[in-house]
């Protein structure tokens, strides 16, 4: 059954649509996966663990199987730099490349490689069987060797027979200023309310909500409320919000856990449903994250209070929205720059 339905490339060096710049080695291995491998809704219907599960089969009941070097180099494939693409994922790949190791004996082998960049020589490595696991296996190239537009990595192998995975990872940052919202799937935004308390008669003392856009002042010891508002376009579960805090900020509440609900907004009205979702609140150094299990289609906003403490110009960074296993779905609110002065 297994092998009925899993996904095999033979090629996956080669191009249908290159045929001439692209072609094949008899040294490249195939790759071979099951599950969906796209945009996906849950963390459930991801391939990742679909596959891995299925490598821990075949190699329980038929350590043998053709299909295993090929489903090897598929998972090898799909990591995110050190890690597969969420915490889940990466465990159970862990444990069945683990048992892979076992039955395969790739660690006994001898292996001699080259890395080149843009024809500059990073690396020559020769690897034994006592120093597989403290060989080193992460280079970070100067930036002198890299350049604007396509940049060639090449490995040549010198010496040894067995399989050599390897995988690039690039990091780099936007200029623009102030930073601008996006998203995929789940959509984000923040709006800051600055509290100007004043007393009345029978309410006593209450706080009035005044708009503290991109650009504006506030006192040293007043409150703000942040109103997180998050547009979901499907169900989805396991939700993580990181609202990074400008630097002059520190929140209100002091210890993490708080009663804090996300609401639902009703469809072109500023008003509520009146069903909501249990956030669970964590009050770090430099950001506030929010933590929701499940978030059903539709509006939702999510309130909680600031306190302007230091003087000075900050930076509010956007905050960060995903799905915690499956980092695709992902949103980013915009940038909003404030001043904190001190209190007269």
């Amino acid at each position: 059954n297994l092998s009925n339905g899993v996904k095999i490339d033979d090629q996956p060096d080669k191009s249908v649509l290159e045929q001439n710049k692209q072609q094949s080695d008899d040294a490249v291995i195939a790759t071979a996966h099951w599950g969906e491998d796209g945009i996906y809704w849950r963390w459930s219907d991801g391939g990742v663990e679909a596959t891995a599960f299925a490598l821990q089969a075949l190699l329980t009941v038929d350590p043998k199987n053709k299909l295993i070097e090929p489903v090897t180099n598929w998972l090898i494939k799909n990591r995110r730099g050190a890690q597969w693409s969420n915490t889940r994922d990466t465990a159970i790949t862990i444990l069945s490349l683990n048992q892979y190791l076992r039955k395969s004996g790739e660690l006994q082998s001898e292996m001699e490689y080259e890395l080149y960049v843009n024809n500059n020589l990073i690396a020559n490595k020769k690897i034994t069987p006592e120093q597989v696991f403290s060989a080193p296996s992460s280079f970070e190239i100067d930036r002198r060797y890299l350049k604007d537009g396509i940049n060639e990595i090449y490995i040549k192998r010198r010496k040894g027979k067995g399989p050599l995975y390897f995988s690039a990872q690039a990091k780099f940052f936007s200029l623009e200023e102030p930073i601008t919202a996006a998203g995929n799937e789940i959509f984000v935004s923040r709006q800051y309310y600055k509290l100007v308390g004043r007393p009345t008669l029978l309410k006593g003392y209450v706080y009035d909500k005044q708009p503290l856009n991109d650009g504006q002042t506030i006192s040293s010891g007043e409150r703000v409320e942040a109103v997180i508002t998050i547009e979901a376009k499907n169900n989805y579960e396991y939700l993580v919000f990181e609202d990074l805090k400008p630097a002059g900020f520190e929140a209100v509440e002091v210890r993490s856990g708080g009663s804090l609900y996300a609401k639902e907004l009703k469809s072109g009205a500023l008003d509520y449903t009146g069903r909501t979702r249990w956030v669970y609140q964590e009050l770090r150094d430099r950001k506030v994250a929010l933590f929701v299990d499940k978030l059903p289609e539709g509006v939702w906003e999510i309130r909680y209070d600031l306190r302007a403490e230091t003087p000075g110009e900050f930076h509010a960074l956007p905050v960060m929205g995903y799905a915690m296993y499956v980092p695709e779905i992902r949103a980013n609110s915009r940038e909003v720059r404030l001043t904190v002065k001190d209190k007269e």
